[in-house]
């Protein structure tokens, strides 16, 4: 199965309707799961004030592509469903094409893209999106589920985190996970950001 974009966007209406604040919805994620967690594709800032492009980052590093696949294959664990799976792209990409026809999941101050497809096709989430998306590179999607409902992955353009909410046994795993650098996180408490 592959990653499709799609023209219905109902399995979206979960996050239109939200009645979170939409920066809250954008950056954390939807609320009602048991348990959360970031996935940070940066460390934390050291100190206040600190930018993005004072963390020093090694040339062996995983872009964040590639350490959202390493999650969402944790994740594919934990569903019924990681072969029917939903993921939204932000519109305002620069590469996006402004006058694109598709339809779009809205919540306030944010479009998305609709994708269908399956957590196997991840792993290849580059070409994959690269080919649908006439050869513009392809950006970390903001939302991730699958079609159980049981977790969700939110990857807003500004933080250097994709936060993600889950069941306890998945976050646990995650949070073991040496291969990316996932921590518990609280929903109610905002984490720090980098100016």
């Amino acid at each position: 199965m592959s990653i499709t974009r799609c023209a219905d966007l109902s399995a979206a209406r979960w996050l239109e309707r939200s009645e979170e604040d939409w920066q809250r919805l954008a950056a954390r994620g939807p609320l009602g799961f048991e348990k959360y967690a970031r996935l940070r594709f940066i460390p934390d800032p050291s100190y206040p004030g600190q930018r993005e492009g004072e963390v020093h980052v090694g040339p062996d590093a995983l872009s964040d592509n590639e350490q959202l696949a390493v999650v969402l294959a944790e994740l594919a664990r934990h569903t019924t469903a990681p072969d029917d799976c939903y993921f939204c792209i932000w519109d305002g990409w620069p590469s996006f094409d402004t006058a694109d026809p598709m339809p779009k999941v809205s919540i306030p101050n944010r479009d998305y893209f609709l994708f269908h497809g399956s957590l196997a096709d991840v792993a290849d989430w580059d070409s994959r999106i690269k080919s649908l998306l006439h050869d513009i590179g392809a950006p970390t999607p903001a939302f991730v589920w699958p079609a159980d409902h049981v977790w969700c992955v939110t990857s807003d353009v500004d933080p250097h985190f994709a936060s993600i909410g889950a069941g306890a046994d998945a976050i646990d795993q995650l949070v073991t996970n040496t291969q990316v650098d996932v921590v518990v996180d609280d929903p109610d408490t905002e984490p720090p950001y980098y100016c």
